[in-house]
């Protein structure tokens, strides 16, 4: 093969490679999560990847990677074959022989570069059409002052504390959400999957979508769990506008916003974040120290205390079930000191795909993420029962919040087209009551506010970030605005929240 033709191979290979590597990355996004968006991928990218999930990483490894290198490969040995590249190796083959002095071979030398185009323009439709990047792009490059009309600057309003402030344990539940326990969604959903949890939301502050069992709405910026914890935190979505910088790692992570964690440090709460997996992964021990100064306990922090085995690796992490036991631990071990606290935690077990089943899971039902969703809320409830039996209880709200719709692109892929799936919540031994529980419209964002209200804070006018007060009746954005129109406003490109959350340059 002459030098420029050997060029000419090489630039063709190395395009099908691109080619059939975002075809099989296209692939594994569609089986593994369930409606990917591209801000999240974006925000993958752009974010510290290490602590992921090594089973995940695998399947990504070797569906794309594997598949990509192995699929190329076999193009390439047929291109060799067809162009004539084999000639010598076949030399006593005469049909190949024959073959090769046609004007075939030296038609699919002239075609190679071409054919290896049109993998790589095929893979890239595929690509935009599944993930939606054409109505992706069109929205965030629109402009919208609606982020900077609507946003509450926590510093602005005045925030009353009662005078003796209460302890606060915020309850992440990974992959939550109310359609677990509604039948009424139909598919898969044949009966409650998650009694206790539906328990403690009817005996307790639990805000709905409906007159039953429901939650808050799954807006674009709080579907994955490190912008589902923002949002919650601090009352906004997370926005990864294409030129901005890294999201945690050793940058800041959204610098401007004003999370709960700032304002309970201030009155001076003691705050920890636990956590079953490495928590610099999509930086989230960047988001809760550089706002809040939380302690965090995650899977490296506990090995180094030895608290858990050098080479312990489970899951994420280290399972549930670990998870729960050192909650107890920590929560003795904070209440012994005199400054209210804030325990954050976040669990893992119920994570896509199928989730984790422990020794704890029951065999009652023929899926194993119905398994382990039972086995979560029996744990859920045990944790709540042994809290409720502690001298602290007094004192202390209990929030249990789903991050999110679960990603799991099979489990509820049957249900009622028309079922609209909400995220769990449930507020236990707030100060107050709700004006109304039922039939509110509202996303997680919401719960910043809600937060406050439940430890006795009084909020001058309802509303903080993008949230509103779910205890006041005040309406949401999304009671005044409608879901699919604030949805969209707040994807559009914002030069305030670039400028002053992410403190961007303005161009």
């Amino acid at each position: 093969m002459k030098k420029t033709a050997r060029k000419k191979h090489i630039v063709a290979l190395l395009i099908l490679l691109a080619g059939n590597l975002l075809l099989f990355l296209t692939i594994w996004l569609l089986e593994k999560y369930d409606n990917v968006s591209s801000d999240q991928i974006l925000f993958q990218i752009k974010s510290p990847a290490s602590g992921a999930n090594n089973d995940l990483m695998s399947s990504a490894v070797v569906r794309v990677g594997g598949f990509g290198i192995v699929l190329t490969a076999i193009e390439n040995a047929l291109y060799l074959l067809l162009s004539g590249g084999l000639r010598e190796k076949f030399r006593n083959h005469c049909r190949y022989r024959q073959y090769c002095s046609t004007k075939l071979p030296a038609f699919f030398r002239k075609s190679a570069l071409v054919f290896a185009v049109a993998v790589l323009m095929m893979a890239t439709e595929f690509f935009v059409s599944e993930l939606d990047v054409i109505a992706y792009i069109d929205t965030v490059t629109t402009e919208s002052d609606f982020i900077e009309e609507h946003y509450v600057d926590p510093y602005t309003v005045e925030l009353e504390f009662p005078q003796k402030k209460r302890n606060l344990i915020y309850i992440f539940l990974e992959s939550m959400e109310s359609t677990y326990a509604d039948v009424t969604a139909g598919g898969s959903i044949t009966e409650d999957f998650i009694p206790e949890l539906t328990a403690l939301a009817k005996e307790n502050t639990s805000f709905s979508n409906t007159d039953g069992i429901g939650g808050a709405l799954s807006f674009n910026g709080t579907t994955w769990t490190a912008a589902a914890m923002v949002a919650q935190t601090c009352g906004v979505l997370v926005k990864v506008p294409l030129t901005a910088d890294n999201y945690g790692g050793e940058d800041e992570f959204i610098p401007g916003v004003i999370s709960i964690g700032e304002i309970l440090e201030k009155q001076g709460y003691h705050q920890t974040l636990l956590l079953g997996s490495d928590a610099s992964f999509a930086g989230r021990d960047s988001y809760f120290t550089q706002h809040g100064n939380y302690e965090i306990l995650d899977i490296n922090a506990l090995k180094e205390a030895g608290r858990l085995p050098e080479d312990y690796e489970e899951w994420w992490g280290f399972e549930d079930r670990k998870l729960f036991a050192y909650a107890k631990e920590e929560l003795l071990r904070l209440s012994e000191e005199e400054e209210p606290f804030n325990f954050t935690m976040l669990t893992a077990d119920t994570h896509f795909p199928d989730g984790y089943s422990c020794p704890l899971c029951e065999d009652a039902h023929q899926e194993q993420y119905a398994n382990v969703l039972c086995c979560s809320s029996r744990q859920v409830a045990e944790l709540v029962d042994w809290i409720k039996e502690q001298p602290f209880y007094e004192n202390t709200t209990i929030i249990i919040c789903g991050d999110h719709l679960t990603m799991d692109p099979e489990f509820l892929d049957e249900i009622d087209e028309n079922y609209e799936r909400t995220i769990y919540n449930c507020i236990i031994n707030a100060p107050i009551e709700p004006v109304c529980e039922e039939n509110r419209q509202f996303g997680t964002f919401d719960m910043f506010p809600t937060t406050l209200a439940a430890l006795g804070v009084r909020i001058e006018g309802e509303r903080l970030g993008l949230g509103t007060n779910l205890f006041s009746e005040e309406q949401t954005l999304t009671e005044q605005y409608g879901f699919l129109m604030l949805d969209e406003e707040l994807q559009k490109n914002s030069v305030f929240y670039n400028t002053q959350f992410l403190e961007m340059d303005e161009e």
